[in-house]
């Protein structure tokens, strides 16, 4: 008597069973890996480095130069500075406003800046004389300082240099976003002659006004991203 053949009850043909078992291995392999990965890094260290202002080179004076409006312009207060309170200590109280006008008769200036001093005389008697003197620094017309081409030999940048000693005196450059090109060179060249610098963001409006009890020094750039460089 014939015999139907019996169908495997509706399963296929394929045997899908060993690729899954293949799939679950490698997701396992892969999960391990995953978290090997995540406690190793738990436990590495990383080494950043972060640029800190440093403070300024030791026993020597900062000297700040202006770099805005495409130019370099030396601005250095010392000697402005010396010559207006030059006497001052011998000058009566009631005397202080004579005192203010007659040296302001003839201010200091240097090759790009004239300086005058200020007296209030509500803060003077306020808060003491001391407290109620700052200095005042006005442009001089027709005299915007080098732009890049003219930083070559012989520049006035360059003359300017020649009255200091590395050893004495560090530059700080303040620099606006117009003048990034010639601050590199006008750096360069200082750098070329051995003295230190760092540089930061500064932007001024003449006339710039400073307080004698927060800086003899000048104006400088608030924020320096840059440490002094030898």
């Amino acid at each position: 008597m014939y015999r139907k053949p019996r169908r495997n009850g509706g399963s296929s043909i394929l045997n899908l069973d060993s690729l899954m078992d293949i799939l679950s291995c490698l997701v396992g392999v892969m999960l391990f890996l995953v978290i090997y990965t995540v406690l190793e890094l738990g436990s590495t260290s990383y080494q950043v480095s972060i640029p800190v202002p440093l403070d300024r080179p030791v026993e020597s004076r900062r000297v700040l130069v202006v770099a805005n409006g495409g130019t370099l312009r030396v601005l250095d207060t010392g000697r402005p500075v010396r010559d207006l309170v030059t006497g001052l200590d011998v000058v009566p109280f009631e005397e202080t406003v004579t005192y203010v006008r007659q040296v302001n008769s003839s201010p200091p200036t240097d090759a790009h800046f004239r300086y005058e001093l200020a007296y209030d005389e509500e803060i003077g008697l306020l808060a003491g004389r001391d407290s109620a003197f700052s200095i005042v620094i006005e442009e001089l017309s027709g005299e915007p300082g080098d732009d890049l081409a003219a930083l070559v030999a012989d520049s006035d940048f360059e003359r300017i240099l020649e009255q200091y000693r590395p050893g004495e005196t560090w530059f700080e450059f303040g620099v606006d976003g117009e003048s990034l090109d010639v601050f590199r060179r006008g750096r360069s060249l200082a750098e070329d002659r051995g003295f230190a610098t760092r540089w930061g963001p500064l932007a001024l409006d003449f006339p710039v006004r400073f307080s004698l009890n927060d800086s003899t020094e000048g104006p400088a750039p608030r924020d320096l991203p840059s440490k002094p460089r030898r």
